[in-house]
């Protein structure tokens, strides 16, 4: 707008300044008159009377003439100026007003989002407290359930046979609503990491054989191979257990009887790396992409959460976690977390 006021300010000086032959508009004016009125003077009182009259009048209305005809020339081409500056002035308003209100509606989705954001916060708080309450009575039905199992095994019959079906199924069911509410409030207030100088190994052997039974009575395999000497990391046992316990358990789901389960370690590019590979269906390109969302499952049952649960605790340890699949072939995910920093430093 400066520029504008500039070129209106420069236009304005042209009508009051100097102009061509040193001579303004005004000046011009009196020029021309001053030239006619000595040219009216010959005209009455003839050249011979006043010589120098037609010299001067003739000077007069040129100078006069072309003064005014170069202010004139000078006028226009300032008010030309000042309108493709405003012009240009307006073009950039328009831009401006344009941005502003993109903003305006990037705030209004970022207010809603935020929104969006507290109530799912709000609900997320409000499911964790319904799941803390429930596990409670679920674990007291799963226990007096094992208890009326024991006294039904004292009994004869094939009442007592068909008695014991029924109490399978109630406790297979007990133990999948007790492992859902876990894992959500595992997932919704993951404890504090506790980190310190950890030995994969032992923790990743004992946890297989721990497993193996429960594997067996399904019909599935599990070998282990761990590399020697592995580098310690900084971890929390009990939350890196819980999160290769998901991963054990997640294959051996998608396994049938018959089906082989392989764990292995390994150091390298100075991280100490977890496989959990299984011969299952596979997962095919479009679920691959989701598996690590919350509450996705392509199975009938369970929370969805065992996966993103562990990819938390991977990630809290500065970790990270893949999974790589061929559909007809099988799954393995790879847990890679960093050398604790003190082995590091020490050139161990």
């Amino acid at each position: 707008m400066r520029s504008d006021q500039v070129a209106i300010a420069e236009g304005a000086g042209k009508l009051h300044g100097e102009g061509p032959f040193g001579l303004g508009p005004r000046r011009a004016l009196s020029a021309l008159a001053l030239g006619w009125v000595c040219l009216v003077a010959l005209a009455v009182l003839g050249v011979a009377a006043v010589p120098a009259l037609g010299a001067i009048g003739t000077i007069a209305l040129g100078a006069g003439l072309a003064a005014a005809g170069l202010a004139a020339g000078a006028l226009s081409l300032s008010r030309r100026r000042v309108r493709e500056r405003l012009a240009g002035a307006d073009a950039e308003l328009a831009s401006l007003k344009a941005s502003l209100r993109e903003a305006a509606d990037e705030a209004a989705a970022l207010r809603s989002r935020l929104g969006e954001a507290k109530h799912l916060a709000t609900v997320g708080t409000m499911s964790a407290q319904i799941a803390h309450q429930l596990r409670n009575p679920l674990t007291s039905i799963q226990l007096y359930v094992q208890l009326l199992e024991d006294d039904l095994r004292k009994a004869d019959g094939p009442s007592a046979a068909e008695a014991f079906d029924l109490l399978d199924l109630v406790l297979n069911e007990l133990r999948s609503l007790v492992e859902i509410t876990d894992n959500y409030l595992q997932y919704a207030r993951l404890p504090a990491l506790e980190a310190a100088p950890l030995d994969l190994n032992p923790a990743v052997g004992e946890l297989v054989r721990f497993l193996r039974p429960e594997f067996a009575r399904n019909g599935i395999t599990v070998s282990a191979r761990l590399q020697d000497g592995l580098a310690p990391v900084a971890g929390d046992r009990r939350l890196l257990r819980l999160a290769l316990m998901n991963l054990l358990k997640n294959a051996a789901e998608a396994m049938g009887p018959g089906g082989r389960l392989r764990v292995k370690t390994c150091q390298q590019n100075g991280a100490v790396e977890i496989h959990v590979a299984d011969t299952g269906p596979g997962i095919a390109a479009a679920d691959l992409e989701r598996i690590f969302e919350p509450f996705y499952t392509t199975k009938d049952s369970g929370s969805g959460l065992g996966l993103s649960l562990s990819r938390q605790i991977v990630e809290k340890h500065d970790g990270s976690l893949a999974c790589q699949s061929m559909v007809g072939v099988g799954t393995t995910f790879v847990v890679k977390l960093p050398v604790h920093a003190a082995h590091v430093v020490s050139g161990l």
